[in-house]
């Protein structure tokens, strides 16, 4: 710890403040970052690059940036720390945009309606009708045909069919973003300095940024040998076939216990564990024996003939069991905030206030200007997109609670892998019913899945943790790092959409054999199509288990916080069994939580702090592995790479 602070003093010295340099580097981060990913995994196939909070496309760029190329730049020349925090700052928002994030699922689900329809399933009867001119592509001279099964050489791209869908949704993801960006900064304050939350996700690079210039200690390189060896050894397979690899690193077989029980994926995945060593023991512990929880009951449940889960998570209906725990959360987090977002109002009106605007990224009245202008043109744009008012109102509510409970459990807990238990697709139509829902309101409902982002809640954690970065700026240049992040925002997401675009019309998207343009983008429609041909009420059943799950977490949330030395933290319920990236990340959360256990009771908080580089080496050592395999697919298996991360 005295070595970073000893470099912390140091860099004060050097620290030139956010310059206009650092937000132009931050925007080409974004850009360069968005062309890395699609090339990765539309062309080469390789590892999926978007899936996490912290996107290994963008960790890659900003690690050969502060370790590899700034320590070898003339001093003059060199970017000061202020700078590599505005950069990656920016690159946080830039690694929410390709593939998974926002240009994958948007692309591919505008397209879906007019491409997928065929006579046998009545897509045009039943969706076509109610798609404004202005919300989707048509398939004019087979122009969509061309973009999933590529043009014929020599054949022009049809550009002019999608300028004016794409400006459309922009505003609407314009508005989405600034909305985000917004609340970010009227909870930044309680977050970061009446809660600390530890934001364990930012914590390794910013020691890694604040390391690069001074010798790094053994440990590290220990950490980094033990992460590069395993990848590099298991590459050999690459070339010979029969060549034994490590198990459970690439790929982690589901271990179970009973057939009625849910499995437990045994991957071993040094990513999430480099990043969970930093988050709080209680939350780790948590985690897991909440899950553990999750497959006992669902085990029982499934040998009684209810179907509460597959092998892998919740089912349909027991997922809403999480999402009441999910809002719960949300609202408790809210209501602590009471007092700061009253002071955060009286300060917006120019009442006094003992908070300062001047320490965020915009002013508070400006922020609550921008939220409230945000909200009501998404509102006002999905219903002129054939939304009923008050379905939009639900759904903007939804959408907006569900970031900020998804921004929460990133800044707090440390999971790299965290998504929403169920989409508000889901939550509008099973909560109000289909049959109280017009075929307008369906048809636009279907077309939401375009900012699903996985259930990641799009920019919000990626702003969120933007916020914090800028806590760590000079008082007076906060506002640049909100330049350099809209500027990533602007510079990423107009290229990630020409390029992806250019990608498709050239080697076909459907040959990207990517989730957003296959299964997902036809996903969303043919969910809605069930519920037009079959209307149904709202669905009383899984209302009942989403009141259950608050009552739950209503519960653990009252013994957290009456009893001193209570062990389970509420967050651990909301997440348990809720979906994909938790039940595939579990076992290395619990891997985390025995490392730091032990080494916490072996040798307390200074042994911690110690193995802290030894984990950070793993970090490095892994991320330099992926890219190794990525230059090696590259040269050696164009088009059929490696997944060598993921969750």
């Amino acid at each position: 710890m005295a070595e970073i602070l000893e470099v912390g003093q140091a860099s004060k010295t050097e620290r030139r403040g956010v310059t206009l340099r650092s937000c132009i580097i931050a925007a080409l981060m974004s850009v360069s970052t968005t062309m890395v990913v699609n090339y990765v995994e539309y062309v080469v196939h390789a590892s999926r690059m978007t899936l996490s909070h912290f996107p290994m496309g963008m960790l890659m760029l900003y690690l050969g940036l502060v370790l590899v190329i700034n320590p070898r730049l003339p001093r003059r020349y060199a970017l000061s720390q202020t700078e590599l925090l505005v950069v990656l700052a920016g690159g946080f928002v830039g690694g929410a945009i390709p593939s998974v994030g926002l240009t994958g699922y948007f692309l591919g689900a505008i397209a879906a309606p007019f491409y997928f329809a065929t006579p046998e399933n009545q897509w045009a009867h039943f969706f076509h009708p109610e798609i404004p001119h202005w919300l989707a592509p048509r398939n004019t001279n087979g122009a969509l045909d061309m973009l999933f099964e590529g043009a014929s050489p020599g054949m022009p791209f049809p550009w002019h069919l999608w300028v004016v869908p794409v400006v459309c949704w922009m505003a609407f993801v314009l508005a989405l973003f600034v909305a985000s960006i917004c609340m970010a900064v009227l909870l930044r304050k309680q977050w970061v300095v009446h809660e600390r939350l530890t934001y364990p996700i930012l914590r390794p690079v910013l020691d890694l940024t604040e390391l690069r210039s001074q010798g790094l200690p053994r440990l590290f390189w220990i950490g980094f040998a033990v992460a590069f060896g395993i990848l590099c050894w298991n590459m050999i397979g690459y070339f010979v076939p029969a060549f034994p690899e490590i198990p459970n690193i690439r790929w982690g077989p589901w271990v179970g216990f009973e057939r009625f029980f849910p499995q437990v994926w045994t991957r071993i995945n040094m990513f999430t564990i480099s990043f969970a060593y930093f988050a709080n023991i209680d939350v780790l512990f948590s985690l897991w024996l909440f899950d553990l929880l999750f497959i006992l009951r669902s085990g029982l449940l499934n040998r009684l003939g209810v179907n509460a889960s597959s092998l892998k998570h919740a089912s349909g209906d027991f997922a809403w069991m999480p999402l009441g725990a999910f809002l719960i959360l949300v609202a408790w987090s809210l209501w602590t905030a009471r007092f700061h977002l009253a002071a955060v109002w009286r300060n917006a009106l120019g009442k006094p206030s003992e908070l300062d605007g001047a320490d965020e990224l915009m002013q508070y009245r400006t922020a609550f200007i921008g939220l409230a202008v945000s909200v009501v043109f998404a509102t006002f744009w999905l219903w002129r997109a054939g939304m009923g008012f008050g379905v939009a109102c639900l759904f903007i509510v939804i959408l907006l609670t569900l970031y900020i409970g998804v921004s929460r459990i990133v800044s707090e807990v440390g999971l790299v892998f965290v998504s929403m238990p169920v989409g508000p697709q889901s939550f509008v139509m099973s909560s109000v019913g289909s049959q109280n829902l017009s075929s307008s309101s369906l048809t636009t409902l279907a077309f939401s899945n375009a900012i699903n982002s996985y259930g990641k809640a799009l920019f919000m954690p990626a702003v969120t943790q933007g916020a914090k970065i800028a806590d760590a700026c000079p008082k007076g240049d906060r506002r640049r790092v909100l330049l350099a992040m809209v500027l990533a925002f602007v510079c990423g997401t107009a290229a990630s959409i020409v390029y992806t675009l250019y990608l498709g019309y050239t080697h076909g998207a459907y040959n990207f054999n990517d989730f957003p343009f296959t299964r997902y983008s036809r996903s969303g429609f043919s969910a809605v199509l069930s519920q037009m041909v079959n209307p149904a009420p709202p669905n009383t059943f899984r209302l009942t288990l989403f009141g259950a799950g608050a009552g739950m977490m209503a519960l653990l949330t009252f013994l957290k916080y009456r009893f001193i030395g209570w062990p389970l933290h509420p967050i651990g319920f909301a997440l348990a069994g809720s979906g994909t990236y938790m039940r595939y990340t579990v076992f290395s959360v619990f891997l985390a939580w025995a490392i730091k256990f032990v080494i916490l009771k072996v040798g307390g908080a200074a042994l911690y702090r110690r193995y802290r580089f030894f984990f950070l080496g793993i970090l490095v050592g892994y991320t330099a592995g992926v890219a190794l395999s990525l230059v090696i697919d590259v040269i050696w298996f164009p088009g059929q790479g490696h997944s060598v991360h993921g969750y």
